[in-house]
């Protein structure tokens, strides 16, 4: 499974990258800045060892950064209370909280706090207090757990640990399911996507495969295995770059699905949250690219407009910076003349030692001469903290010039960016000209009606069915739309949906669309990836279904009870017909059973293609369909059978 760029950190990169991060443990939270909206960034000063940076980008990524990040000229409210509270706190303990995205760090200061990093979803960041919410970053609430000022804290609800599973438990996962392999181990078993596939390609096993008894040993000593290379206490991590040289993956440990695709390659690093910087780094500059266009001018353009932009801010920060070092002249002074001293005169080590303790030290470079400290100050009304780079050879004069000059010259640039950037404008209004006349006709989406949120027909009497693509649409389809004089049907085979036939203004429900919905279930179940020719399946009334499980047993979501006699129909074609019809005077592409147009002449049919199970990739056959009704991809995706076809008619 290739993605383009790494956008989030699965369980099991957490759990590597937390044993790296524990080198943080007896250090000391200096600082915390917002750089922008998605992150938040941690300078941690280690006795010994100096600063190192901690970058939090929320909802996806935890780790340690070499990254320049240009903070907020003025911290947030969020940003100021966190510092309040943690402000010199000793970071004590750092753990993966169970084999979750979620990390915490306990802090010691005055009283116990812990940052809890919850690295999923929407993401958040929770500063604790010893029994409650001290500052959440996002207050949010569910039944379950409310993360609100003031409130307790409750992790999220308890997964699967699969590497703490024993041979027995971890067999059982995969017996009691009713998924394919990839899917039991991503979901079932809490593994994420990628190293679900890393396992099946691993054992040598069809990832789509259902029957798992027979390969549940050597399933399990391959997670035994990944649990051994995360456990190691020398990890192999790796980059991993694609033909263009562009990191798009950071792996704690080499994986056979990368080593075998020859269009990517691996580069190993000195640790695995160095990896994640520069996979991280990578897409963030990627997302930067395509913000603005995807053609090569407009990507240009974005460039440029970037260029300009960081142009001004650099005009303006360097400005400041040179003012904040006049505004604290004597601060700076001072640091100054004890750097000379250390350097000159004194005991380096201890002078040096003391310098880097300081809260508004970020870092002192002694090899490259320089020191960056924190000064705060005002500017046209407005109150300023930046971080400044100081030189050891210059006074503080010459260090405020260079921040001036430094000025001076992104403004002079600025005249031959804006120049550039409009002879790219010109450019790409004499391509959009150009393209106007030679622009194919676009395929453009049909009407839309509420029946496209899920799998339907029209049935040959006219009646709409609809049916789920999902455990979730199942649900709904029968909650939200089976009504009394409806009926409900369904195939006899695991992996078929909920299928619900809507009487509406027509008339009582007749046996040819009954027999045409229980056709529909069979054809949208896993028997049509199994190449059957016909199946089976049944149809009820709507007070046969029930959500309410017997005595003891619960029911998952999108699953129900039948109770009472089920009417089954057996021998139905494993045959489906995509068509294009007029409905209510619009266009439609309807994937519909074989038996709702055999024998209609209608003219409110256009055209069909009729297909059976077969060995044509699903997706080759959307595109061509596409092409064939003249409409966008995705719409004829959306309708088809869950497998490849074969063609049998087309007219």
């Amino acid at each position: 499974m290739i993605r383009t760029m790494k956008e989030e950190m699965e369980a099991l990169e957490v759990k590597a990258a937390v044993r790296e991060l524990r080198s943080l443990e007896g250090g000391y939270v200096k600082k915390i800045y917002q750089p922008n909206e998605g992150e938040i960034l941690f300078r941690i000063y280690i006795p010994e060892q100096g600063t190192k940076m901690l970058l939090f980008k929320i909802g996806k990524a935890l780790y340690l950064t070499e990254v320049d990040k240009d903070n907020p000229m003025k911290p947030g409210d969020y940003v100021m209370l966190m510092r309040k509270y943690t402000s010199n706190a000793t970071i004590q303990k750092i753990e993966q909280h169970e084999f979750d995205r979620v990390v915490t760090f306990e802090l010691q200061k005055k009283r116990k706090s812990r940052f809890i990093f919850e690295i999923f979803g929407k993401g958040n960041l929770i500063l604790e207090g010893e029994d409650h919410i001290l500052v959440p970053y996002r207050s949010e609430s569910w039944s379950h757990r409310e993360l609100k000022e003031g409130r307790e804290y409750k992790f999220p609800p308890s997964r699967i640990q699969p590497l703490e599973l024993d041979e027995d438990g971890f067999k059982e996962k995969l017996e009691e399911t009713d998924k394919d392999l990839v899917r039991t181990l991503a979901v079932d078993l809490n593994l994420g996507g990628k190293y679900a596939e890393e396992i099946c390609m691993r054992a040598g096993v069809d990832k789509n495969l259902e029957d798992l008894e027979d390969t549940a040993d050597e399933i399990y000593s391959i997670v035994q295995k990944l649990k051994e290379q995360v456990q190691v206490e020398d990890l192999k991590p790796k980059i991993v770059k694609d033909q263009d040289g562009d990191v798009i993956d950071a792996i704690p440990f080499p994986l056979v699905q990368y080593e075998k695709n020859k269009e990517l390659g691996m580069e190993q690093t000195e640790s695995y949250n160095r990896a994640l910087d520069l996979a991280f780094k990578a897409g963030d500059e990627e997302k930067k690219e395509e913000k603005e266009g995807d053609t090569k001018l407009e990507r240009k353009l974005a460039s440029q407009k970037r260029a300009m932009e960081d142009l001004k801010e650099e005009e303006k920060a360097n400005k400041i910076k040179a003012e904040l070092i006049y505004q604290n002249y004597q601060e700076c002074e001072d640091l100054l003349q004890k750097i000379h001293e250390a350097r000159h005169e004194g005991d380096r080590e201890e002078i040096y030692s003391n310098i880097r303790e300081r809260d508004d030290i970020v870092q002192l470079n002694e090899t490259d001469e320089y020191v960056i400290l924190e000064l705060e100050g005002e500017k046209d009304g407005e109150r300023y903290e930046k971080s400044i780079k100081l030189d050891f050879r210059k006074d503080v004069n010459d260090n405020a010039q260079h921040h001036y000059d430094k000025s001076k010259k992104s403004k002079q640039k600025m005249e031959g960016a804006k120049k550039a950037i409009e002879e790219t404008k010109e450019e790409i209004e004499a391509g959009k000209k150009k393209k106007k006349k030679e622009e194919r006709k676009k395929k453009n989406p049909t009407a839309k009606y509420w029946f496209d949120r899920y799998k339907w027909f029209i049935s040959s009497e006219g009646h709409v069915v609809v049916a789920g693509k999902d455990t979730k649409t199942n649900e709904e389809v029968v909650k939200k739309y089976l009504e009394k004089y409806d009926r409900y049907a369904h195939a006899d085979a695991g992996g078929a949906p909920s299928v619900v036939v809507r009487r509406g203004e027509k008339e009582e429900i007749g046996d040819k669309t009954l027999e045409e919905a229980c056709q529909y279930a069979i054809i949208h179940s896993k028997e049509w990836k199994r190449g059957i020719a016909a199946g089976r399946a049944y149809w009820v009334k709507p007070d046969q279904v029930s959500k309410t499980a017997e005595a003891g047993e619960s029911l998952p979501t999108g699953a129900f009870v039948i109770r009472g006699n089920r009417n089954y129909m057996d021998g139905l074609d494993m045959k489906a017909v995509l068509c294009e019809i007029e409905y209510e005077g619009e266009k439609k592409v309807m994937c519909a059973p074989s038996l709702a147009l055999e024998g209609r002449d209608d003219d409110l049919i256009k055209k069909k293609v009729v297909f059976v199970p077969g060995s044509k990739d699903v997706n080759e056959f959307a595109k061509e369909m596409s092409e064939y009704f003249n409409v966008p991809v995705d719409e004829v995706q959306k309708v088809l059978p869950p497998g490849n076809v074969d063609v049998i008619e087309k007219g």
